[in-house]
């Protein structure tokens, strides 16, 4: 891989496999190390070593529990304490012609529909 990458692809993986496989099982040919080597990666995933992990504390969780926030912080989660994104975090203009909180919006089209 190249200095600033950060990842590799497949074919990238099958090479690097290639070159462990001599390294660590060198009494046995290629071919033997090789499949060694896919014996015992065999139906495993990633690992998970190094990962950062929650942590559970009372101080974070109270923190991050949506429900008590109050002001402009409230406005930025719906209720199931989900974000809401930019809607959350800008005035949106609402361009419809429209006073805000009107219930029929948008239902001048349709009666005017009907009357003809």
């Amino acid at each position: 891989r190249g200095k600033s990458v950060r990842t590799i692809n497949f074919e990238q993986f099958k090479e690097a496999l290639q070159e462990l496989s001599k390294k660590r099982f060198k009494g046995k040919s290629d071919e033997e190390a090789l499949q060694e080597i896919y014996k015992l990666i065999e139906g495993k995933g990633p690992g998970l070593t190094g990962v950062t992990k929650t942590v559970a504390s009372p101080t974070v969780s109270r923190l991050t529990d949506t429900s008590k926030f109050t002001g402009s912080h409230k406005e930025r989660f719906d209720a199931s304490g989900k974000g809401k994104g930019r809607a959350g975090r800008e005035d949106l203009v609402d361009n419809s012609g429209y006073v805000s909180g009107y219930k029929h919006a948008g239902t001048y089209d349709h009666k005017v529909q009907g009357n003809k």
